[in-house]
């Protein structure tokens, strides 16, 4: 973190669940959201200059957002002024230059950020207390993240403002800004190509610049032949396969191997595509893996906008766009020649393996295979089984934390 001024209030950011992110949280508040280089909740971080000392989100969130943030997400008040900022936070200029005791509000009346007196954090409902405890209140422009394609849609932008907010960051330490060597292949554009030391290229690579920048982080690896179109970043750790194509505005999250054609898509993390096929305007959570030859539509034939379904018990939401593909829930597993029509959500722990496509909506730990008669679930057991099976590839295994969470989530998907 940049060094911090002893007058800085203490920062709080807080979900306050009035976005529709559908199974993308069901295992983490908003603000932990991937949107650039780092999460909702990093990037407001940067913004302010500490990292925040209590982040509130759900009581079924709470122990494993801890676990995950090293940072609190219980206790009572707190001595002197915090800065409290919504976790759905996109346009950071919104929080700068809070005076005391000011509220900031969206047109809609949503808290946006505030100064006020830790002492706000001692009610049951603390944004009521942070609307009672403000002196002032001022209507801002600002964006906040109220679905998923509200986040792709500006990855351009989040790239570009994240070159400098996460400048002196770990993230960028060892980054340069350069072009391809010849034995890498070649790059071409206007915009900031940049590499880190760590990271392998090539041969015969192509980077595009030409409409955005384009970031490879530590320890990646490019193969051959692979094309990467700015604005564009690819995370710590990631492998991008042979021939693929990253399209402009996607982002892959740390640890995540990716293939095929890849555009208008966020990864969170270690998720796995590493196959060909299409994967279009999407958002994909974390311990996913998309099997060979597996293709999303994300646009309709009528060229209308897309309207989807985000969960069981929600009508339909509309995206304001013509182009969204899916949603795909953590620990997802797609076998090869799955097929998803436009604007599919997959609810977290989905297994998918039949030969037509899957409904619009599928529910968390649906078991879809071919011939089967009626809903069917995945075993609880078995799903563990699977999930620590593939995250012991990569060295980590699940936490108590967050198994609770998951059987909780599968006891309500499955009625017991």
């Amino acid at each position: 973190m940049p060094d911090s001024n002893a007058l800085t209030p203490q920062l709080v950011i807080f979900d306050d669940g009035l976005g529709t992110f559908g199974p993308l949280v069901d295992v983490r508040a908003a603000f932990e959201l991937r949107c650039g280089l780092g999460t909702m909740r990093e990037r407001i971080e940067r913004a302010v200059g500490v990292d925040a000392c209590r982040l509130l989100t759900t009581p079924a969130l709470a122990l494993l957002t801890a676990e995950t943030t090293s940072r609190a997400t219980s206790g009572g008040a707190l001595s002197g002024e915090i800065i409290a900022v919504n976790g759905r936070l996109l346009t950071l200029d919104a929080i700068k230059n809070l005076s005391a005791g000011e509220v900031r509000v969206t047109a809609a009346d949503e808290i946006v950020a505030a100064r006020v007196d830790g002492a706000v954090l001692a009610h049951t409902d603390v944004l009521a207390a942070i609307r009672a405890a403000a002196r002032s209140s001022t209507v801002v422009v600002a964006t906040l993240a109220s679905a998923p394609w509200d986040i792709t849609a500006r990855i351009g932008a989040t790239l570009a403002e994240d070159l400098e907010l996460f400048r002196n960051s770990a993230t960028l330490a060892t980054v340069d800004r350069r072009v391809l060597r010849p034995d890498e292949g070649q790059a071409f554009g206007k915009h900031a190509i940049h590499i880190d030391r760590s990271a392998s290229l090539g041969p015969y690579c192509v980077i595009d610049a030409s409409k955005g920048p384009v970031i490879v982080g530590a320890h990646v690896t490019v193969r051959p032949f692979a094309v990467l179109i700015g604005p564009c970043a690819i995370l710590e750790g990631s492998t991008v396969s042979e021939r693929a194509l990253m399209k402009a505005s996607t982002v892959i999250g740390p640890h995540c191997r990716v293939g095929g054609e890849i555009g208008g898509t966020i990864f969170q993390s270690f998720s796995n595509k590493s196959h060909d096929g299409h994967l279009g305007d999407s958002f994909v959570g974390e311990w996913v893996n998309i099997g060979a030859g597996s293709d999303n539509s994300n646009l309709l034939n009528t060229y209308s906008e897309v309207i989807v379904r985000l969960d069981v018990s929600s009508g339909l939401t509309r995206t304001g766009t013509q182009f969204w593909g899916s949603i795909i829930g953590d620990h997802a597993k797609l076998a090869i020649g799955t097929r998803l029509m436009t604007g599919t959500t997959i609810g977290t722990g989905a297994m998918i393996a039949q030969s037509r496509p899957p409904a619009s909506l599928v529910t968390r730990f649906a078991w879809l295979v071919d011939g089967a008669e009626g809903a069917k679930f995945f075993r609880f057991d078995k799903f563990m089984d699977t999930a620590r099976a593939m995250m012991l590839r990569r060295t980590q295994q699940p936490s108590a934390a967050l198994e609770a969470v998951l059987r909780a989530l599968h006891t309500r998907a499955t009625g017991g």
